[in-house]
């Protein structure tokens, strides 16, 4: 008998898991806030529904993949919230990306409510997720993990678990502001020896082959040698300075601050005050060559 999964969100990461979903086999029901993302997934036998309660309802597991806290938070909690419509006993899965607090609280809200809670970020761009080639940094019980793990084992490559909720946020908040850090460094590199007058080319090249490169830098530096930040966005300016700022709550939390996190924070967040956060985070470029 084919399982169909709850799923709330239809954006560039959450509509890449759907359709490994659909791949699988499994049935998806799915709300999202523009109905018309999820026409090209209903193409594929996905299943439209017009509130999170609707795709909620009568299903053993609910996947999200929100935007930030504020989005989660409505989806999840709101009057046609999937929460009041779950069946007893049944699993939410977050992928959001949130921050740590905020996942404490609701998952202590879902799980009032007589529901299971996993905490579940995922590592990738959405094509390694259509493809099956993310892994998910997990927070949770270890009976509550046990029940989804063929969900997990069959849209992704590999599963980690950290420890009980709310580990799996602490772990990808923390990889998240790494990255930012690698991109932000990066900028400065391409900034300066562009300013020099080197070759952008060679200068993207060189660090492609060299001891430095790592994949966020790969991702983001031909982007900020050739300016184009507009095509083939993975993973947008503000995206990177929202998961930033919950880095370092998530430091202050522990009593602890992070200041080479704070400074990649910032510099994203001053591209975003530009006007520039909807483009790819390799628009960051755009802020360090003017600073």
């Amino acid at each position: 008998m084919t399982q169909t999964i709850g799923f709330l969100g239809a954006g560039r990461m959450a509509a890449a898991m759907i359709k490994r979903l659909l791949a699988k086999g499994y049935g998806v029901k799915v709300w999202n806030r523009s109905a018309d993302k999820i026409k090209p997934l209903e193409a594929l036998g996905a299943i439209a529904c017009t509130t999170p309660a609707d795709a909620a309802r009568d299903v053993d597991v609910v996947m999200s993949f929100m935007a930030d806290d504020t989005a989660a938070k409505s989806v999840w909690l709101d009057e046609n919230g999937a929460l009041a419509a779950m069946t007893n006993g049944a699993v939410a899965i977050e992928c959001s990306t949130l921050s740590h607090g905020f996942v404490l609280e609701l998952s202590q809200l879902i799980t009032n409510g007589g529901c299971a809670y996993v905490d579940a970020p995922v590592t990738g761009i959405p094509a390694d997720i259509e493809a099956g080639n993310t892994t998910f940094l997990i927070g949770a019980a270890a009976d509550t993990l046990d029940r989804i793990r063929p969900i997990l084992s069959d849209t992704g490559k590999k599963t980690i678990h950290f420890g009980p909720i709310g580990s799996g946020t602490v772990y990808k908040l923390m990889h998240n502001l790494l990255g930012a850090v690698h991109i932000a460094a990066a900028a400065e590199l391409v900034a300066v020896t562009k300013q020099a007058g080197l070759d952008g080319n060679l200068v993207a090249e060189t660090f492609s082959n060299g001891a430095n490169a790592s994949p966020s830098g790969l991702m983001t530096v031909p982007g900020m040698v050739s300016g184009n930040h507009h095509e083939g966005i993975h993973f947008t300016g503000a995206l990177r300075a929202k998961d930033a700022s919950y880095a370092l709550a998530l430091a202050q939390e522990y009593g602890m601050t992070v200041p080479v996190g704070q400074a990649a924070h910032d510099v994203f967040e001053k591209t975003t005050r530009a006007g520039l956060g909807d483009l790819a985070q390799s628009a960051v470029i755009e802020t360090v060559a003017k600073s």
